[in-house]
């Protein structure tokens, strides 16, 4: 190649292709995968975007009927440290997998989401993940757009026929309670978990279902206590909880908190008041935190598997798109994981 072919800049298929003496056709049916051209000029084509740095543009690609290796990804919230997790769990799934994402944070704004949906299809996006939603009046909406687009919904606030995976947040409830009948508690504080939260009612449905076989009566052996003037989810919100339980469930010997945060609020409180965890109460909480292993006691949780989830989630988009036969349900539920921490223990001798 001469001097001046090496000097040139190279930023488009068509600078890429007279660099290498090659047809323009011939460079962009090698970056599409197309399987006449030769592996040798695949190889050649490949060497020179990576010693020059080229990257071909995927819009441009997209908007020419090539695949843009692109995925639009609507985050229905953002209001707990464990979402942030599934989306940085996600994202690095997606790029294992040779795909970009587009991430678009929501509220629970329907017209909000179909703006979104619209963006990602402007963008010729090869799938759209729902994280919480999709809304549930753009339901008919997002069905319509599987015939063009492989559609997922994660852990959606909503039941439909939509392509899904969820946490089987009944399976945590149930778990939680067993270890602490195993370890002799028959008086249980439900801390924060109410019918009206987000996934409330699923685990509230389980935890009457498990105290029932288990032979504890629910409002007297097993008791709620929320704030219905909140929906925080938070430390503070585990403290005023804290203060709640002191005040109106003396009697309780274990707590089952909606999440980590309000756990370790709650046991802030508790260590404050001079009450011992887990020698007089222990303490469940849910996601398990980093930061759960590094308090002290640590601090017993519920794992979500958010690296598995997110894993098999990947996985049915990638069926969508390639329109291959589901090798597997494309209705998935995922069991958690129980982590045991020294804040739960046996039942204090009176």
């Amino acid at each position: 190649m001469s001097s001046g072919k090496q000097s040139r800049k190279v930023n488009t298929t068509l600078a890429l292709a007279q660099h290498l003496g090659l047809s323009r056709w011939t460079v962009s049916r090698a970056l599409n995968g197309h399987p006449g051209v030769k592996a040798e000029t695949v190889d050649r084509v490949k060497g020179a975007m990576d010693a020059l740095g080229f990257s071909p543009n995927a819009l441009a690609r997209g908007l020419r009927g090539g695949k843009t290796g692109v995925i639009g990804i609507c985050f229905q919230t953002f209001g707990t440290p464990v979402f942030s997790k599934k989306l940085i769990a996600l994202q690095e799934e997606l790029q294992k997998a040779g795909y970009r994402a587009i991430i678009e944070l929501i509220e629970e704004n329907a017209e909000a989401e179909r703006q979104v949906i619209r963006h990602f299809l402007s963008l010729k996006v090869e799938g759209i993940v729902f994280v919480g939603g999709p809304i549930e009046g753009n339901l008919e909406f997002v069905r319509e757009l599987r015939e063009s687009v492989s559609v997922l919904a994660i852990d959606p606030f909503v039941k439909s026929d939509l392509p899904r995976i969820e946490l089987d947040r009944s399976y945590a409830m149930r778990i939680s309670m067993e270890k602490l009948h195993e370890q002799g508690h028959r008086k249980i504080a439900i801390l924060g978990i109410t019918k009206d939260i987000m996934y409330g009612a699923e685990r509230i449905e389980s935890l009457k279902d498990v105290s029932k076989e288990l032979g504890l009566r629910w409002g007297e052996d097993v008791k709620v206590l929320s704030d219905e003037l909140s929906k925080g989810m938070d430390y503070s919100e585990g403290r005023m909880l804290g203060e709640r339980f002191l005040a109106e469930q003396s009697d309780c010997t274990a707590i089952l908190a909606i999440n980590d945060q309000v756990a370790i609020g709650t046991i802030r409180i508790l260590q404050e008041r001079g009450i011992s965890v887990p020698e007089e109460v222990s303490i469940v909480g849910f996601d398990n935190l980093d930061c759960s292993f590094h308090l002290h006691p640590t601090l017993a949780s519920v794992d979500q598997r958010i690296d598995y989830f997110t894993k098999e989630a990947v996985g049915l988009l990638l069926e969508g798109i390639q329109k291959s036969e589901p090798s597997r349900s494309r209705d998935k539920r995922i069991k958690p994981a129980f982590v045991p921490g020294e804040s739960i223990g046996p039942v204090k001798p009176q």
